[in-house]
């Protein structure tokens, strides 16, 4: 699979490209210091699980894209909570040394039932890649798991595009696609899908990987 090259990425996305193997010592961004800018959680409700996806972000800069996607399209507006209010002010891999006051929690998509079976395979596997224990956001209860950025751009990917999709087909065919992908083409695909210039990266990512079904 070919992309177009990264110089159309969204302006905030300054972080260098990782290596394709993603190690688990690699805690996160680099433009952050090392620290997991996406966050997974999972909760069961009575209708089943719940797997609702974050990426972290200190509030000025959660409220600069926020502002940029409203001036762009009104109707793209971003859900922007407090880190703390979000994640009960849990502390990412056991480790202290990053204050999360005034971050963001910047909510991505939650799924469940059919979309949820559908990415369950791709969240074990980018997870696992990534040396990280995929068992306690994949079977049951409530669980907390923070992840490195690179990881987060992955799912990040499976989550907006396999939200709108009808089709278990289609959902699982997509998700096979993201799994797929080198990391040079997630990033890619990850600032076009978010970038105000660009409101239709969603949709045509869903077509670049289910229209052949």
């Amino acid at each position: 699979m070919t992309s177009p090259s990264t110089q159309e990425a969204d302006t905030d996305s300054t972080s260098p490209l990782p290596t394709e193997n993603l190690g688990a010592s690699q805690a996160g961004s680099s433009v952050y210091g090392g620290r997991p800018t996406f966050g997974l959680i999972r909760h069961d409700g009575a209708n089943g699980g719940t797997l609702t996806l974050y990426e972290l972000l200190p509030s000025e800069q959660a409220d600069a894209r926020r502002e940029r996607l409203e001036r762009g399209s009104p109707t793209r507006g971003l859900v922007v909570e407090d880190f703390e209010d979000v994640f009960d002010e849990s502390v990412p891999n056991d480790d202290d040394r990053w204050s999360w006051e005034d971050w963001t929690a910047v909510k991505i998509a939650s799924l469940s039932g059919s979309r949820l079976r559908s990415i369950l395979s791709l969240v074990r596997e980018t997870l696992h890649g990534a040396g990280l224990d995929d068992g306690t956001v994949t079977s049951s209860g409530y669980a907390e798991v923070f992840l490195p950025e690179a990881v987060g751009v992955r799912l990040a990917l499976g989550f907006v595009g396999v939200k709108p999709i009808q089709r278990v087909d289609r959902m699982r065919a997509f998700c096979r696609g993201i799994a797929r992908m080198s990391y040079e083409e997630c990033y890619y695909w990850h600032a076009k899908c978010r970038s105000p210039s660009s409101p239709n990266g969603e949709k045509a990512l869903r077509t670049l990987l289910t229209d052949h079904i």
